[in-house]
């Protein structure tokens, strides 16, 4: 059954349970892509998406991969015309640790210029 709801913040929340199903998968979507980029600015949705992987104030990139080893999920993101999405799947159970991280990713992320 999907279930839709809208936070006062406009924020959507798209939720799907499958019964039997142990395993979550959760996304930050953003509705932007290469569509809105200019041709001076083409390629940069894609580029800051390699880039939340990097680090973040409290994370470096080792820290990101390392911290989703450790539960056993996969982290991962993706750049489309429309949008970009930045991804976890988990053990349900570890479902707080990767929306920590995610979350430290897309708030907090550190962008180095020796990285550029």
């Amino acid at each position: 059954m999907v279930q839709r709801e809208v936070l006062p913040n406009g924020v959507r929340i798209v939720t799907e349970t499958v019964p039997g199903v142990e395993s979550v998968s959760v996304g930050y979507w953003f509705d932007s892509g290469a569509c809105d980029e200019s041709d001076k600015t083409r390629g940069i949705s894609h580029f800051i998406e390699h880039m939340l992987f990097k680090g973040t104030n409290s994370r470096s990139a080792r820290d990101i991969a390392r911290e989703f080893d450790y539960i056993g999920g996969q982290v991962n993101a993706f750049t489309e015309k429309e949008c970009t999405c930045y991804y976890a799947k988990v053990l349900a159970e570890h479902l707080p640790a990767a929306m920590d991280v995610l979350t430290d990713m897309l708030r907090f992320s550190r962008i180095d210029t020796k990285d550029i």
